[in-house]
């Protein structure tokens, strides 16, 4: 029987997007990306590589939650700003 109370609509479904910041004292990009959600858990991949030249991507895949404290914390600490996607 299906539930009466429940919107139709479901209002906090997952943003799809890509968040980037930039910090040019440390010469660094990161990328914030959804990843597609298992049965447990939503995850997010974030990209940090150098802003100039080659070298290794670190890739981490961290839990939403985890992911936006790091956002926001990377905000607050200085030195990192939102950027768009340039690489």
């Amino acid at each position: 029987m299906p539930n009466k109370d429940r919107p139709l609509v479901d209002r906090h479904a997952p943003k799809k997007g890509v968040g980037w910041l930039v910090n040019t004292q440390q010469g660094k990009v990161c990328s914030f990306t959804n990843a597609n959600p298992t049965s447990h858990a939503q995850w997010v991949v974030v990209e940090m590589r150098p802003l100039r030249g080659g070298g290794q991507p670190v890739i981490r895949r961290m839990l939403r939650h985890n992911a936006i404290e790091a956002w926001e914390t990377m905000q607050k600490s200085g030195g990192w700003k939102r950027c768009q996607p340039k690489w």
